[in-house]
């Protein structure tokens, strides 16, 4: 019959529209028959006879497909000395982890002798009530009031004359609902199965249908096993086969299991070529459900294994390219880009977790896991880091703050992750933690007082542990007490190898790092970065060591004094881009000059300003500690994000701009001179006019006062290092509405342009993104706003890209146009971004593999032939 579908080793193809008809479950049994493999054998009714089912002649129609399971399992059904006991599942297209089912169909008064023969009585009397509690549970509706009225007070361990008790009184509750026939029996549960489950919340559109298969029993000797296992490691995945089994036992439940590896080797060897082949036919890693029953050997069932870690899946589907079963378009179609995060970063260990309180929420700034002792302030956690490691103990420790300022940077750089209550995604301390590669987190739900903080009505002090989970693709979770990690590595997990397939799908369109020192841009170069997008300067003045003669260049009176604290500098931030520029060899290398606003740099706590007088005064400036704290107050602005940053700073004190680019234009004449190809890119920030980028590029002389330009530098530099030619460019970021309005005449002066997103999505709305999270939820709320604009980029700013890019290149048709920030590593982002004709992405340095993965997608999308 056309709607019943008999599957064995022996099934051949089916059609697919016959397929489609037999839900999940019934697809997953027939889709292992058609590989030659051992199922138990049955038989699934289609979802269109099971709508039917009530009105049909079922008892001969049966009769047929029992006799071939009966042949297979040399059980017969109904016969009292070896019966046959069958199983009803219901399948449909609802996915859900377990699909309701009925066990030991065609238990009866005689079967259960015959039964217990080969398992023990006692066994075979509690299959038989198991069988009378299910149907009662899942098609008869007998409520629990009743069922406790039939079982009275019967023990965990009943003997065989209570258990027949009990199934005489459910026996006599069902009347001729439960038949002593078998087929009758079977035909009536199928009948129920039907009426009960059609149209209901698991029938999703009409899809329900009914297995029937035979039952194994791994507990008719010694010769018997039950157990089930993966086709690889689910966490490592490694090759070898991962799972349990137990010998002369039913299933694993209660029993004390063993390791696969441990079971005999012809079956070992035997379940190493099946995971093979299922990973083969399914291109996935599967879980597979088996039985040997007395020597004869069985697969019950196989499924998809959604518990699977990305270094599994992404290892299996290598050994599939490298086996030449999938395409390398395949893969990388297969993997998404969020995923890679998991490979990226430290996970929490979920076997650890059990017992400590957590809370879900929050805003996620710098993904992975982090553990460690909690730290109210700077100069605590670094106290106590300097005496872990004097004393060998614990270094991993947690900054907890309501923000960070530049002088908390040092404790960031040595934490394992920061948390603050303030701010969101873009907010300096999330900032400092991606480019740090540390993990940090906004919980503004989190009150902090004094030495401790309160979460979900627990008080965590300091020197208590906590543990932060930040995943990209769901909110953080922060667990009050100390779990396990999972560490990264990047040379076995996979994903160097995956990484050097994905290249393959990248063309014109490439991502390169934001990296301010050079173990980032060690890192962006195993990633396969294109270059350098941004470098931060300011965060190179944010080290312990330099942030002293930098305050003390802040606050100088005079261009003298300014010039003497420069000169300080001007070899730390050489050394810095030299590592750059090496470790970046023949690649493009974007320095964005000094951006911050100058007050960030000075003191913020009481002990902070300490330090400096005393820096101060060792450094024998006669300058009163009052007229210090003076001179960083006059600094302070209302608006600083508005107000005297980036190349406004360099037209007041142009003796900084200069100290920089001579530093970059050294740093590469010494690498020419070493043999080594250099590509500095010079970028100008904050730029509103075509005027300053003017300016600050070719100079100006003025009523006797001259403001030397980039070029100036340059020549001057080549010449003192006796180089012919240094071949450097000069840009802007566009992080302005004028800017982007302007840009057509910006490129006159500008070679290339970097949208810097985060600035211009608070300039285009009037947003704050330290502040807007505080009102973000009301918005989403009420459906005011549809996404984070700091995630996801606004319409208006699109637009605002899009004006630029066009006004820019019929100025300069080849301009280069790139985008820094995180915007540029959310797939979402990319497509328009590539449509909009920009030439890369920058993100940090562990974001690119998640970019590049987006790009390679949307590349294969765009190719038309997706394998998918």
């Amino acid at each position: 019959m056309e709607n019943i579908i008999y599957f064995n080793k022996d099934l051949k193809d089916i059609n697919e529209k016959s397929r489609m008809k037999l839900g999940i479950r019934g697809r997953r049994a027939v889709d292992l028959a058609m590989m030659g493999l051992p199922i138990a054998p049955g038989f699934i009714i289609d979802s269109e006879l099971t709508q039917k089912l009530p009105q049909v002649n079922l008892k001969a129609l049966l009769k047929t497909y029992i006799g071939d399971i009966e042949k297979e399992t040399k059980k017969k059904f109904g016969d009292p000395a070896k019966p046959l006991m069958l199983k009803i599942v219901l399948s449909s297209d609802l996915n859900v982890p377990y699909f309701p089912s009925i066990h030991n169909v065609g238990m009866n008064d005689k079967t259960v002798e015959g039964f217990g023969q080969f398992t023990g009585k006692d066994f075979a009397y509690g299959e038989y009530l198991y069988l009378l509690r299910n149907v009662g549970d899942k098609l008869f509706d007998l409520d629990d009031e009743k069922k406790k009225s039939i079982e009275g007070k019967l023990s965990k361990k009943p003997k065989v004359d209570d258990l027949k008790k009990v199934i005489a009184l459910y026996k006599k509750e069902y009347g001729d609902h439960f038949e002593e026939d078998v087929y009758e029996q079977l035909s009536k549960f199928l009948k129920a199965a039907s009426e009960r489950y059609c149209d209901s919340d698991i029938d999703v559109d009409n899809s329900l249908s009914i297995m029937v298969q035979a039952m194994v029993y791994g507990n008719f000797g010694k010769n018997s096993y039950s157990g089930n296992f993966y086709t690889r490691n689910i966490i490592t995945g490694d090759p070898e086969i991962q799972g349990d089994f137990v010998q002369n036992e039913f299933d694993l439940t209660g029993a004390k299991a063993k390791d696969i590896s441990k079971i005999d080797k012809k079956y070992y060897e035997k379940f190493t070529k099946i995971a093979q082949n299922l990973e083969e036919n399914f291109r996935e890693v599967r879980n597979i459900k088996f039985t040997i029953e007395e020597g004869d050997f069985w697969l019950v069932e196989q499924r998809e294994v959604d518990e699977k870690s990305t270094q599994s899946q992404l290892k299996a589907l290598l050994n599939l390219v490298e086996n030449k079963k999938i395409s390398e378009k395949y893969l990388v179609e297969n993997i998404k880009p969020n995923q890679l995060n998991e490979l990226l970063h430290p996970v929490i260990d979920p076997r650890t977790t059990k017992g400590i309180k957590s809370i879900k929420g929050g805003i996620a700034g710098s993904t992975g896991a982090a553990i460690g002792r909690v730290y109210f302030s700077t100069p605590k956690l670094m106290e106590e880091y300097r005496k872990a490691i004097m004393r060998g103990g614990d270094t991993n420790v947690i900054l907890v703050l309501p923000s960070s300022y530049a002088e908390d940077v040092k404790a960031i750089e040595v934490a394992q992750g920061v948390v603050t209550c303030e701010g969101g995604f873009s907010s300096h301390a999330p900032v400092v933690a991606r480019s740090l590669g540390k993990v940090a987190m906004v919980q503004p739900e989190m009150k902090i007082k004094g030495k401790s903080f309160t979460l979900g009505g627990k008080i965590i002090k300091e020197g208590d542990y906590i543990s932060l989970n930040v995943p990209y693709y769901e909110d953080p979770t922060l667990y009050l007490g100390k779990v396990g990690l999972i560490e990264p590595d990047f040379k076995n997990n996979g994903l160097i190898e995956f990484l050097g397939i994905v290249e393959n799908f990248i063309y014109s369109f490439n991502v390169r790092a934001n990296a301010d020192q050079g173990r980032d841009a060690k890192v962006a170069k195993d990633f396969n970065a294109d270059g350098i997008g941004l470098c931060r300067t300011e965060h190179m003045f944010f080290n312990e060591k330099r942030i002293m003669r930098f305050r003390e260049m802040i606050i100088a009176e005079s261009e003298k004094e300014r010039r003497e604290a420069l000169k300080a500098l001007e070899p730390m931030q050489r050394s810095d881009f030299y590592d750059l520029f090496k470790t970046m060899e023949g690649k493009p290398v974007t320095i964005r000059l000094l951006d911050a606003p100058l007050h960030e740099f000075l003191p913020r706590s009481e002990a902070s300003m300490n330090d400096f007088i005393k820096y101060m005064k060792n450094r024998k400036k006669k300058i009163p500690p009052s007229e210090i704290r003076a001179r960083c107050d006059e600094l302070a602005e209302m608006n600083p994000m508005l107000g005297h940053r980036g190349c406004r700073v360099a037209v007041t004190y142009p003796e900084i701009y200069e100290m920089q680019c001579r530093a970059i234009f050294e740093a590469a004449c010494m690498l020419i001179k070493e043999g080594i190809n250099v590509k500095p890119e010079i970028m100008i920030p904050i730029v509103m006019s075509e005027e300053e980028i003017k300016f600050i590029k070719n100079g100006k002389s003025i009523e006797g006062t001259t403001v030397r330009g980039i070029r100036d530098i340059k020549d001057e530099v080549i010449e003192e290092y006796g180089i012919d030619e240094l071949e450097y460019s000069v840009g802007t970021m566009i992080e302005l509405p004028a800017a982007a309005l302007g840009a057509g005449n910006i490129a006159k002066y500008a070679e290339f342009f970097s949208f810097g997103t985060n600035d211009l999505t608070q300039t285009t709305y009037g947003l704050s993104r330290d502040d807007s999270n505080s009102f973000f939820p009301d918005y989403s709320l009420f459906d005011l706003i549809k996404h984070n604009p700091f995630k996801y980029l606004g319409e208006e700013v699109k637009e605002l890209i899009g004006i630029a890019s066009i006004r820019g290149k019929l100025t300069r048709p080849d301009i280069k146009i790139g985008l820094c920030g995180e915007h540029g590593a959310n797939p979402d982002n990319i497509k328009f971004l590539m449509e909009a004709g920009l030439n890369y992405v920058s993100c940090s340095p562990y974001s690119i593999p998640l970019a590049k993965l987006g790009i390679a997608q949307i590349n294969i999308e765009k190719d038309g032939d997706s394998e998918e």
